[in-house]
């Protein structure tokens, strides 16, 4: 197969940086050596912080609304590095087409629309406690990609991840079970979702930039979920909730500018450099910034349900995924 770059060490971390005359040192500076550890973290606190945010955010917009002008803004930034960078070639596949495709589907579509969605009927605190999770079943699907089996403490992080999650959804008042619990499953699959697409894009760095990943799938995402938007605006007959003051609107498109796309890029930019399984190790960070955003800005109560829950989380993830952080 043709290969479009020199190869960088290591072997299972593929440089994300191709086809950028004159300036392709300066992408890859970002997240060659230590730095890449500064991005990881500052990835961290963007997705934590703005769980919190969603959740406000929530109160005055549809969910799928949301979503979609969230996706929009995200891309304003890529374009705006797009513009500086000026890359000379975009040549694309069909088979990379249809790959970028399916990652915009999981990892922009799907996975926003759920996060929405599960925060509106959850609450932040849960959020940032499930999203915990990522590393584990990052780390699980990498080895699955692999086709190696698990060993057996990645089956007994699994099972107390799983049960961190358990305890969190469960332990509500009967009255918010079947609502908030719903919620928590969709931010479950939300996971899911993300974990998929991130190994493919894992498998895409190897052939694309991460400026072209992350704008592609995020252009596509922003029109799936904008064209869901219309459909179901056109098509039921309740009225769309959409806020009338515009400070909403500011807060919605700088939480998509800031939070996901440039914190979408710094992670697919990690991703080609490292991995999803050593990049994913650094999320452990979001539920901490997370749960911090839901109690000191929406006034969420913490309670001891909920430390025991994310005790059992990070505690199952790092036993699950040891070994694959080098």
């Amino acid at each position: 197969m043709h290969c479009r770059r020199a190869p960088l060490p290591p072997p299972d971390a593929p440089a994300s940086s191709i086809a950028l005359p004159g300036r392709r040192r300066a992408l890859t500076a970002l997240v060659s050596g230590p730095d890449v550890r500064l991005l990881l973290l500052g990835t961290a606190v963007l997705w934590g912080g703005n769980l919190a945010v969603i959740k406000l955010l929530g109160e005055h917009f549809d969910p799928i609304w949301l979503s979609g002008v969230r996706i929009a803004c995200a891309c304003i930034p890529q374009c705006l590095l797009l513009l500086h960078l000026r890359p000379t070639d975009w040549r694309l596949t069909r088979m990379e087409v249809g790959a970028l495709m399916l990652c915009a589907l999981l990892m922009v579509y799907l996975n926003q629309w759920l996060l929405a969605a599960g925060i509106g009927l959850s609450s932040a605190t849960n959020a940032s406690l499930i999203t915990a999770l990522t590393p584990l079943t990052a780390a699980t699907l990498a080895l699955c990609l692999m086709r190696e089996r698990p060993g057996p403490h990645r089956l007994v992080g699994l099972g107390l991840g799983l049960a961190g999650v358990a305890l969190v959804i469960v332990n509500r008042p009967s009255a918010e079970l079947t609502r908030a619990g719903f919620g928590d499953l969709l931010l479950l699959a939300g996971v899911f979702a993300f974990t998929l697409g991130a190994a493919l894009v894992q498998r895409l760095t190897r052939r694309l930039d991460a400026l072209r990943i992350s704008l592609f799938i995020h252009a596509a995402g922003a029109v799936f979920l904008i064209g869901h938007a219309a459909a179901l605006t056109f098509t039921r007959d309740a009225p769309v909730r959409l806020p009338t003051d515009i400070h909403w609107w500011w807060m919605a498109a700088l939480s998509g500018a800031i939070s996901t796309g440039i914190g979408g890029l710094l992670w697919n930019m990690a991703v080609g450099r490292v991995g999803i399984g050593r990049a994913s190790v650094w999320l452990y960070w979001v539920p901490v910034f997370g749960l911090a955003g839901a109690v000191l800005f929406v006034g969420e109560p913490l309670t001891v349900w909920h430390l025991l829950g994310l005790a059992l989380i990070l505690g199952g993830t790092q036993l699950g995924t040891r070994g694959r952080s080098g």
